[in-house]
């Protein structure tokens, strides 16, 4: 909204007890002689006389000079354009009669258009823009006026100094009215962020048509494929864990912007959210962004890990995705990793997941051999590792451990007779291996 003079005379000479010689200025204005004084007053009175022409030709240069404007260039927004051009010219007016600057309330309409100009998303260097070219279209008027007055250097130089002090006074309030809109819908953002998260997560979103329509302005389209993100600390370090957090997640977000139109992230729990559409990017381009993300906080010195979860269709499967993305960190937690489930072999993931039962099944002969420190033992479970690795070839393990291939054979005939199975078969093979993993991860706690 624009406030008009007198409210802002009103509003002033009942706020603030100040005189003039009180009123802070950001450039001090220069004292003006009787004659200079009486010409500025009579340029103030000429510009409000025409401050209805004055006006409509700093609004046609706004619109004409700066595209920005465009988007709001419909009747209604010309007119206020124009009605704020208007407030400006008695605002200077009356700078010029009084010999100050405005300030506090008097700056309230400038502060206010800075707010609406924000939430209509008009770029700020296109409003400092229109701005100058108001100033430009005062002095031009200024120049012409003094034109007629004799003796007028004074004078001149004295309204060039209180015009471009003025312009400085309402750029800063007009900033800072338009950053504080921009904080505003920030925190607005984020809010709904948060409660369309925990929305999703309680997997009632397809019953909630505010829910939906809310997913839809994020670019989360009910029915289409995501993968969800969860990531966060894994220990502690000198940045606070609000500050650490909020870092991580605007560092996620930039790099999920590379492959994700509009990267959708949450700070929830300590934890960093995230659902990432499978729109323009594949499963895999993902997780390559989220391993650039996980890479650059380690750069920072902080130990981070994160999981992803499989393919989720539709928003509702999105609370299951998030369960699986908090298990695939855990897996991750202990190396400060990235754990993809897309990409974990289905065996791994079973095995990390086992209780304690399992371990107790495995035979004594089993546990004595593959928990032995023992430098004979550990060369034949190495050796049995290689020959897995290897798909089975004693000749390429044999390679990988620059060893004969027959010493292989001896070794792996050695651990079979140590173990009671014959690791020539591929179903004793794969049970000797799956104990040598659950004894691992046990050891891992």
């Amino acid at each position: 909204m624009s406030f008009t003079l007198a409210h802002r005379q009103d509003t002033l000479l009942a706020a603030s007890p100040m005189t003039l010689a009180d009123r802070p200025s950001s450039r001090r204005l220069p004292d003006l002689d009787a004659v200079t004084r009486a010409i500025c007053e009579r340029v103030a009175d000429r510009l409000e006389a025409d401050a209805e022409d004055l006006a409509t030709s700093m609004t046609g240069a706004v619109f004409d000079e700066i595209p920005a404007y465009g988007s709001i260039a419909a009747p209604g927004g010309r007119e206020s354009v124009l009605a704020h051009s208007r407030d400006h010219i008695h605002a200077v007016a009356r700078a010029i009669r009084t010999w100050s600057l405005p300030f506090g309330e008097e700056l309230v309409f400038v502060k206010t258009r800075g707010a609406v100009r924000a939430s209509q998303q008009v770029p700020l260097t296109a409003l400092l823009h229109s701005y100058r070219i108001g100033h430009r279209t005062v002095w031009e008027r200024l120049v012409r006026l003094l034109a007629g007055f004799d003796d007028a250097l004074d004078a001149v130089l004295a309204l060039t100094t209180l015009t471009l002090s003025y312009t400085d006074v309402i750029s800063a309030a007009l900033a800072e009215g338009y950053v504080e809109r921009q904080r505003s819908m920030l925190a607005e953002l984020d809010r709904d962020r948060r409660d369309l998260l925990e929305n999703i997560l309680q997997g009632t979103v397809e019953r909630q048509t505010d829910t939906l329509r809310l997913a839809s302005s994020f670019a989360l389209v009910p029915g289409g494929d995501f993968l969800v993100v969860v990531m966060s600390r894994v220990s502690e370090s000198h940045t606070p864990a609000g500050e650490a957090e909020t870092r991580a997640a605007e560092t996620l977000r930039r790099h999920l912007a590379m492959g994700v139109a509009q990267p959708f992230v949450v700070i929830r729990h300590g934890e960093v959210v995230s659902i990432a559409p499978l729109a323009r990017a594949r499963a895999v381009a993902i997780a390559r962004l989220v391993r650039m993300a996980h890479a650059e906080l380690g750069q920072r010195g902080e130990r981070w890990a994160a999981g992803i979860s499989t393919m989720c269709s539709g928003l509702v499967e999105v609370a299951r995705g998030y369960q699986e993305a908090r298990r695939a960190f855990e897996s991750a937690a202990p190396d400060a990793a990235v754990c993809v489930l897309l990409e974990t072999p289905v065996h791994d993931y079973l095995m990390q997941r086992v209780d304690g039962t399992a371990v107790r099944m495995i035979p004594a002969a089993g546990r004595r051999l593959l928990e032995s420190t023992a430098a004979a033992d550990r060369i034949l479970v190495e050796t049995l590792q290689a020959y897995a690795r290897a798909e089975m070839s004693a000749r390429v393990a044999a390679d990988q451990l620059a060893v004969h291939p027959n010493t292989v054979t001896y070794r792996l005939q050695k651990a079979g007779e140590l173990l009671d199975r014959d690791l020539a078969k591929f179903s004793d093979l794969v049970e000797v291996l799956t104990w040598a993993r659950l004894i691992e991860l046990s050891r891992h706690g």
